[in-house]
């Protein structure tokens, strides 16, 4: 469990350029029986099961200068970061009146195949990076409550 925790705020690091400090200026919440990890480094990090979910608040460089070109910079980053990756089509959504973007993918990290959710939320220049992130045999199990969590995020 530690290495998926591990791979977890790898990913973090490698999508965060920026910390933002100060208050939240959005609320987000995990479904019950996720235990919130106080260690994280990241602003909300739940896990349940092995498996992980993070908001990060990331700085979008100068270069996306929208939600979509965003998401095409973190594929790439996602290319360099994990071996093997397969990326499903992007989906286009709206949460709580925010156009949103999720991007399914999985990647080989150690030898072992993960899979991912992942839910970009751009106020540009900060794009809210919600990530739902597994072994890829066992992710499927607890989809809902991924959707259930990024469908709570809201700005203030």
């Amino acid at each position: 469990m530690n290495l998926r925790i591990g791979i977890m705020f790898a990913l973090a690091i490698v999508l965060s350029a920026t910390a933002f400090a100060g208050e939240p200026d959005y609320t987000i919440k995990a479904p019950d029986g996720w235990k919130k990890r106080t260690t994280s480094s990241v602003p909300e990090h739940y896990m349940k099961n092995g498996v992980s979910m993070m908001l990060t608040i990331d700085s979008a460089p100068p270069q996306a200068k929208t939600l979509d070109a965003y998401v095409e910079f973190a594929k790439q980053q996602l290319e360099t970061a994990f071996k093997n990756v397969q990326f499903e089509p992007v989906t286009k959504l709206t949460i709580n009146g925010n156009d949103a973007r999720e991007l399914k993918y999985t990647g080989e990290v150690s030898g072992m195949k993960m899979r991912y959710d992942v839910v970009y939320i751009a106020k540009l220049p900060k794009v809210y990076t919600m990530t739902a992130g597994g072994l890829a045999t066992t992710f499927d199990a607890m989809k809902a409550e991924y959707a259930a969590f990024f469908n709570s995020f809201k700005f203030k």
